[in-house]
């Protein structure tokens, strides 16, 4: 029988004993149909899994024995913050669904000029859609950790969000000497940025702001892809130069 795994946002445990409620409690009795005895393994998303089985089901309230905890240790490859203009319609889910599944850490949607999505308060749902899309990715996919999800940004609200990061890199269309392989193999350790723009291109005024605050634009070559597909073909590119090293 699969184990599955649980995502729970603030875990509490006392005395080897973890004690789930509302939504959680439900999702895992009514959905999962788990029962007293069965197994369930839970992910705080700070890179812990805590592999439990259901000692007891009260009332609306779930006791779960921990047996033990694993801790994911560091991986090698750097830690990405991905700052993409948001796509209409389903696609961008699609986006945060895979660049989860390829190891982002930190997802900003970032408003530029030409970004046609724009956000108002009663678009909210959209934001948490993402988050329960990357919770969901992250615990079909095995990740120990779960991406942060920042709300939509002006582009020059971003830096408050990336400042201790020194590897900062612009995809540009407009870009034709600095390659993707340049930047990977000139590049200081630590954490990377990756500006990604809208369907429209970024504007030339942006591009220079980005240039002022430490970006280095690059290009991806001839090929135009889409706007979901361009940041998979660059984390899949820094999945595979850093996995095979």
């Amino acid at each position: 029988m699969e184990i599955r795994r649980v995502f729970v946002d603030k875990l509490k445990i006392k005395n080897g004993m973890a004690l789930l409620a509302g939504p959680m409690y439900k999702y895992i009795v009514t959905v999962l149909r788990k029962a007293v005895g069965e197994r369930i393994d839970l992910i705080d998303g700070k890179g812990y899994l805590y592999r439990c089985v259901i000692n007891n089901i009260k009332g609306k309230e779930l006791y779960l024995q921990v047996l033990d905890a694993e801790h994911r240790p560091e991986e090698k490859r750097p830690k990405v913050t991905l700052c993409v203009s948001p796509i209409k319609g389903p696609r961008m889910d699609w986006l945060m669904e895979k660049a989860t599944e390829l190891g982002v850490e930190k997802i900003l949607p970032v408003l530029f000029k030409r970004t046609v999505v724009r956000f108002e308060e009663k678009e909210k749902e959209k934001f948490d859609r993402w988050r329960r899309i990357t919770i969901e990715a992250s615990r079909q996919s095995g990740r120990f950790t779960i991406p942060e999800v920042i709300e939509p940004t002006p582009l020059r609200g971003i830096l408050s969000h990336i400042d201790h990061i020194e590897n900062r890199w612009a995809f540009y269309e407009r870009e034709k000497v600095r390659s993707m392989k340049d930047l990977i193999y000139s590049q200081v350790e630590g954490e990377i940025c990756i500006i990604i723009g809208p369907e429209g291109g970024i504007e030339e005024l942006e591009i220079e702001w980005l240039k002022e605050n430490g970006f280095v634009t690059c290009t991806l070559g001839e090929n135009i892809f889409r706007s979901e597909t361009t940041p998979l073909v660059i984390l899949s590119i820094i999945l595979y130069e850093y996995c095979k090293r």
